[in-house]
């Protein structure tokens, strides 16, 4: 039995006329009489009675068939509107890989916006170190990912569009009573003796200030390397 047999039956027991049912499912007579003749042998059930060629009568197997028809058609016409969400992305989940930094630059609040306006998608956030994260996005592992320009400018661009979400400065973060705290400008050189926070290596922020280091001709002394901005800030304050 078919999709078609169900859709056929429904159209036959609302409008109780052979002819007429063909003429709205828009296929023969002898056409519908011979599927309502197969359905009823396959179901070893009468399903219509046709004493009355004018107005056929269900009988009371047809009423049960027709129920079901109803449910089997409405949960089929379901599952073909949900899958046309997903083919059109009104529907299903974003997955999506970042570097550590979705609360500093106010990425939380424009995710939970965009989870108000398209309340059927939903979002799998995975925050990765810049090199892992850019592998992974090779990989094809995520829909989307977010990233420092150092990672983005490796992706071939034959295959990734990128989109600048926000800019921001490389900057020397000083306790308030350090000594260097009150110049107006520092040298990479002023930082030659002094311990050094950064972000972990794969970052892109840890290989940038190595390259400022070597170019000035400094090795810098990186006591300590972490993840997360946060953590940094707090080293610093405590140093």
């Amino acid at each position: 039995m078919t999709l078609e047999d169900f859709y056929s039956f429904i159209v036959l027991y609302q409008i109780r006329n052979i002819s007429d049912a063909a003429v709205e499912l828009n296929i023969t007579q002898s056409a519908l009489s011979k599927r309502l003749r197969n359905m009823q042998q396959e179901l070893d059930t009468r399903l219509i009675s046709t004493r009355n060629k004018r107005q056929l009568t269900i009988t009371e197997s047809g009423e049960v068939f027709f129920r079901y028809a109803q449910t089997i058609t409405a949960q089929y016409d379901l599952m073909r509107a949900e899958l046309r969400d997903y083919r059109a992305l009104r529907r299903g989940t974003l997955h999506i890989g970042s570097v550590p930094i979705m609360a500093q630059y106010g990425l939380t609040q424009k995710m939970s916006g965009f989870m108000h306006d398209y309340p059927q998608i939903n979002i799998r956030l995975e925050e990765l170190q810049g090199a892992d994260l850019l592998k992974a996005l090779q990989n094809q592992a995520f829909d989307l990912g977010i990233l420092r320009d150092v990672q983005s400018q490796q992706l071939n661009k034959s295959q990734f569009e990128t989109r600048d979400l926000d800019t921001d400065e490389l900057r020397v973060v000083l306790a308030a009573d350090h000594p260097l705290a009150q110049r107006t400008s520092i040298a990479i050189a002023d930082l030659q003796d002094q311990d050094v926070v950064t972000l972990n290596p794969g970052s892109g922020v840890y290989e940038k200030v190595g390259r400022l280091f070597q170019q000035a001709g400094v090795t810098p002394n990186i006591r300590f390397t972490t993840p997360h901005i946060e953590t940094l800030l707090g080293m610093v304050a405590h140093t």
